[in-house]
Formats: C-alpha cells, sequence, structure tokens
C-alpha cells in the first residue's frame, strides 16, 4: 500500500501544472481564450460576462466582473485568478485575494495586436503552450485575411449603439471599446467630440445621419428596431447597413475578434445587408 501511495504522488507530481489548477476566471474575454485554448477543465467559476462559448453558462458565478466577491472566490479554492486588466474589480477585493491565491491581471490591449499577446499570456498561465502558439498562428493568419481587405475605398460613417438592458440604449464616443473597434478597421464613428457612452435619442439618431449602425447586445434580443422608427430614416437604415451582434463578439476583443471585425466588414462594404447576427 505504501509502495501504491508513493507511486501515486510520483505521478500526480509529473502532471502538467495546467491539470491539477483550479481557475477562477472574471472577464468575458478571458473566459472565451480560456476555451479556445482547450484549457476550460481548469475553470471552477466565472463571472457573469463570461457567457461564450455557451458551455461556460453551465459553470459557477461570481458575480459581475466590476463587483466581485472575496468570500465566493475563496470558498472555491482557487490555485489563480485570471482577471481582464482594467476591468476586474473593485481594486479593495483584488487586494484582499492577493493575499491568499495569485491573482493574474490579463492584458486587456483594445487591438489585434492586443488579442495575440492576450493569447499568449492566458496559454501561459494555463500550461497550454502548444495550444496557444496553433492559435496564435490562427489569429495571425485571420487577422491578415483582414488587413487584406483594407483599407475601404469609401469608408461609411458608423454608429455605434450599446443595447444594455435596464441601462437602455446608447451611442459610443471616444475612449469605448466601440471605437477602438472602429480603429483597427479605419471606419470614422459618426460620434465626435464624446467620450463614454451616452444616451440615445431619436433626435440624435437623425442629425448624426450615419452611413452604417453596428448595434452591441448585452443579451440576444435586447434591442427591438420597433421601438426606433428613426432608424429606418438614416442612410444606414435607407441602405440596408444595419448590424446587431452579441456585444462580447463585437467588443470583447477575445478570441472572436476576426470574426466580428469580418461582420463589420462585410456590411461596411455592402456585402452583409442588414444583419441581424444573433
Amino acid at each position: 500500500m505504501i509502495r501504491l501511495m508513493v507511486a501515486l504522488s510520483v505521478l500526480l507530481l509529473a502532471l502538467p501544472v495546467s491539470a491539477q489548477q483550479r481557475l477562477v476566471v472574471a472577464g468575458g474575454a478571458v473566459t472565451e481564450m480560456v476555451y479556445a485554448l482547450g484549457a476550460e477543465a481548469q475553470l471552477v467559476a466565472v463571472d457573469d460576462t463570461s457567457l461564450w462559448p455557451p458551455e461556460a453558462r453551465a459553470l459557477p458565478r461570481v458575480g459581475y466582473v466590476r463587483d466581485l466577491p472575496v468570500e465566493g472566490i475563496v470558498s472555491l479554492r482557487p490555485d489563480k485568478v485570471l482577471v481582464a486588466e482594467g476591468e476586474a474589480g473593485p481594486p479593495r477585493t483584488l487586494r484582499q485575494l492577493e493575499r491568499v491565491t495569485e491573482v493574474v491581471p490579463i492584458s486587456a490591449a483594445l487591438s489585434p495586436a492586443g488579442v495575440i499577446a492576450r493569447a499568449r499570456q492566458v496559454a501561459a498561465e494555463t500550461g497550454q503552450v502548444e495550444a496557444g502558439d496553433a492559435l496564435v498562428a490562427s489569429l495571425e493568419a485571420a487577422f491578415e485575411r483582414i488587413q487584406a481587405r483594407l483599407p475601404l475605398a469609401d469608408p461609411p460613417k458608423v454608429l455605434c449603439l450599446l443595447s444594455a438592458g435596464a441601462h437602455g440604449v446608447r451611442l459610443a464616443g471616444q475612449d469605448t471599446k466601440a471605437q477602438a473597434l472602429l480603429d483597427s478597421l479605419g471606419l470614422p464613428n459618426a460620434v465626435t467630440g464624446q467620450r463614454g457612452y451616452r444616451p440615445l435619442s431619436s433626435e440624435a439618431l437623425l442629425a448624426l445621419a450615419p452611413d452604417m449602425i453596428i448595434v452591441a447586445e448585452t443579451r440576444p434580443g435586447e434591442f427591438q428596431p420597433e421601438d426606433w422608427p428613426a432608424l429606418q430614416m438614416t442612410p444606414a437604415g435607407r441602405d440596408g447597413r444595419i448590424l446587431v451582434a452579441d456585444s462580447m463578439l463585437l467588443l470583447g476583443f477575445g478570441p472572436r475578434l476576426p470574426d466580428a471585425m469580418a461582420q463589420v466588414l462585410d456590411v461596411a462594404s455592402g456585402q452583409g445587408g442588414v444583419a441581424w447576427s444573433r
């Protein structure tokens, strides 16, 4: 029996760290990256923004990424807590967690290069080095295909909207993830001289006269076009240049970013028409 226990101990020590560690993840894009690397078996809980892939919805929840609970996370006995840098919090919670476990901020640079850096970092933290190399190669090839389509000869003026349930529909200005998405494609924002998000009104919709509209939904079906009859009175509405899709796809800057960029480009170049990507 003693020999058997010793043999089992040696075997366990020989296993990769990734096969033993328990991960809590706060940040939907980080969760998506864990799944893209095939490291989901390490997950013991995720935050409320972790809705993709659908399998992630079955995992235990630790609350909203910006309002994480110390006790709830500690009770899960994680070996690491991976958090989206600049999004997870509050800071006091993160400081308290650092006293009892390893808290790893995952880069949140909002660009294709930032996504590749995030893939490498999550691969290292989960011990999925080979899978990380393969994912990085796939992402680089996908971004190269996107770049081959740029710049557009006549880029449309784009209005980005965030449909956020009880928070209503808001338009996106500078210093937002929506602006970063547009910047990655060289598309002008219809909203100028404004930072962050502000509530949308029919008057603003008509005054901005966007050539294209992107609607990022925090939940499928939240945006109801019938509530916005002015939509069809804009150049975007008349030409059918409207894209409605999941906010984590469009604004998450996770491994699905090439798909998001391709969808936006399809509509921007007149190939996609009205696209309800739900």
